[in-house]
């Protein structure tokens, strides 16, 4: 039966292709009269209405879509731990979510209800980046999870997610197998700020046999991450009986890893059970794991855990060097913790990941999402909160709160406080604290900790749009200033005497009224920030970044467009939503 026609894709997706959960797809050429996937090592050559070997990816008009934009297999609140990720901010909770279909065809896979499926509208639901990006602060999750299927195939849609949730002070961890070309990981990862790389097995046989591709991309990806990135990523190996559980396969993985990627990436051996079909085997023997764990740590590899199994000892962290527990897991949940930020509470050994000062207390609890309905609620919760005689409106926005006011000696204390946190996270040392009095508890709708070398911008990080104690928010900005913005390699000591600081507090946002090319008399350069949304996508530049490029007001506008990955003047189009607030 000929597959229904679809509509044809614009250059850029208008709402009825993405109601329909369409979107222009990066990563492909043309050949004569097929087009050809660039995304994947598969290179897919597809005509018209041809679907790739992921089926999400499609010859639309002769141009490649994106078939599940917007929509979603389902949500659900996990711990860090589950992705695994075992040195990610510890205990912290994280908006899990994935789409359907794959680019391997796995026998073992254990998601396979939603990989290997070709039902995209029974599963899936609605839920678009600036949606999962407002839930994903609701619920208090530090980071959003692309996984449950691999996300590579869907990068238009984690892109774009990511970039919604780091304005919003929120991380994005990917779950995948790296299958992924040297041409387009790098415009996937960039939006990245920690992976775990499911590494499947360490002979070619078994990944062209068992998973109908190939193992040298993910070698690859996995050595291009170490050298390339800053992206935080551990290694995940699912052991099966009779395909991967040799003793000597685990042995050549292991030198591997201590020879391309170093000693310091966590590797987890994770237990196998009989799925999809891969049926005529039992589960993986808890003795294969100690025994692949024994090897891995023999050959020189620092952090190496079990998984899928009930197993304390071996899905603790201990310090590689005097051999304390620093972190007691009991599958997700954690017990004893002795880390002093990212060193060892006994021997100040310092210890691979990203650590807070205190861990997370999600504990091992999954939660289910309905996306819609909290949106749902919120705003209807909203819209009585503004007022109870009314019902919702669909373009109610809160009166923007006003700038605080501060004295000349509350400016230099607020500056001297943000200075002292850099530079103590980029030293890993304490701190000294600085008296900011009235202002640390003062409720603050963003702030932003600015560092530049010589004029040129060197990190920028902060949060905006969710309510914060000052120095909580302050806090925050200069850490992740100081060591996560994604654009930058982390600052090194030897900077620090190189480098000027701004700290920016903001008001709440205020839309403007106006439309058309009248909004560039809403904007008074030097005094108001940005923020475009449209369509899910979204961009933010603060009040100081037009007076140091030398921007009038409609520069202004075109370059907050272009940072949405918007045209230049979709400030211009009626369904941009345009919104302005101040800061000092």
């Amino acid at each position: 039966m000929a597959e229904k026609s679809l509509p044809i894709l614009t250059t850029a997706a208008d709402q009825t292709d993405l109601d329909q959960g369409l979107y222009p797809a990066r990563w492909w050429h043309t050949a004569g009269e097929k087009i050809v996937c660039d995304l994947c090592p598969r290179a897919c050559a597809l005509s018209e209405n041809d679907r790739g070997f992921c089926f999400v990816r499609q010859n639309i008009g002769g141009k490649m879509a994106l078939t599940t934009f917007g929509r979603s297999t389902g949500f659900c609140v996990d711990p860090i731990e589950k992705k695994p990720l075992n040195h990610f901010y510890p205990g912290s909770s994280v908006l899990s979510f994935g789409t359907a279909g794959c680019n391997l065809g796995c026998k073992f896979c254990q998601n396979w209800d939603i990989s290997k499926s070709r039902e995209i509208e029974r599963l899936s639901a609605r839920a678009l980046p600036d949606e999962i990006t407002e839930v994903a602060a609701q619920l208090g999750c530090q980071s959003v999870a692309f996984t449950y299927n691999d996300p590579i195939i869907w990068s238009e849609y984690a892109i774009e997610t990511s970039k919604a949730c780091h304005a919003r002070g929120i991380k994005t961890v990917a779950v995948t197998a790296g299958y992924i070309t040297e041409q387009a990981r790098a415009d996937f990862f960039e939006h990245i700020d920690a992976a775990n790389i499911d590494l499947k097995a360490f002979t070619e046989e078994f990944y062209y046999r068992v998973t109908l591709s190939h193992l040298q991309p993910v070698l690859d990806t996995l050595k291009w991450l170490k050298q390339e990135t800053d992206v935080w990523f551990e290694i995940t190996n699912l052991v099966i009986p009779q395909a991967n559980d040799h003793d000597s396969e685990f042995q050549q993985m292991c030198d591997w890893i201590l020879n391309e990627i170093g000693p310091d990436v966590p590797l987890h051996f994770s237990a196998f059970h009989p799925d999809f079909r891969m049926l005529d085997r039992g589960g993986t023997p808890p003795e294969t794991l100690v025994r692949a764990r024994e090897i891995a740590l023999a050959a020189g590899l620092k952090y190496v855990y079990t998984g899928n199994v009930n197993d304390v000892a071996r899905q603790s962290t201990y310090c590689p060097e005097c051999r304390q527990t620093l972190i007691e897991r009991n599958w997700y949940q954690l017990g004893k913790y002795a880390l002093r930020g990212n060193r060892c509470g006994y021997c100040n050994t310092e210890i691979a990941g990203h650590f807070s000062d205190k861990p997370g207390n999600w504990g091992q609890k999954r939660l289910p999402v309905d996306i819609q309905a909290i949106l749902k609620n919120s705003a209807a919760s909203q819209s009585r909160h503004n007022d109870p005689q009314k019902g919702p409106s669909p373009m109610q926005t809160n009166p923007p709160s006003q700038v605080m006011e501060l004295s000349t000696d509350q400016e230099q204390a607020l500056l001297q406080q943000a200075a002292a946190i850099v530079a103590g996270t980029i030293t890993r040392s304490r701190p000294q604290e600085v008296a900011l009095g009235s202002l640390q508890d003062q409720s603050v709708n963003g702030a932003f900790v600015s560092l530049k070398r010589q004029g040129q911008l060197r990190s920028c990080c902060g949060s905006f749009g969710q309510p914060l104690p000052l120095g909580q928010a302050l806090h925050q900005a200069a850490v992740r200033a100081a060591k996560d913005d994604p654009r930058f390699p982390p600052i090194s000591p030897s900077e620090l005497a190189h480098l000027d600081l701004e700290v920016w507090l903001l008001s709440g946002l205020e839309a403007v009224p106006q439309q058309g090319a009248d909004r560039v008399e809403a904007v008074t350069v030097g005094q108001h920030g940005l923020q475009i949304r449209v369509d899910g996508r979204s961009g933010l530049l603060l009040p100081g970044v037009p007076v140091d490029h030398g921007w009038n007001a409609e520069e202004f506008l075109n370059q907050t467009c272009i940072k949405a990955g918007l045209p230049p003047t979709a400030w211009k189009d009626p369904g941009t939503t345009l919104l302005r607030f101040e800061g000092i």
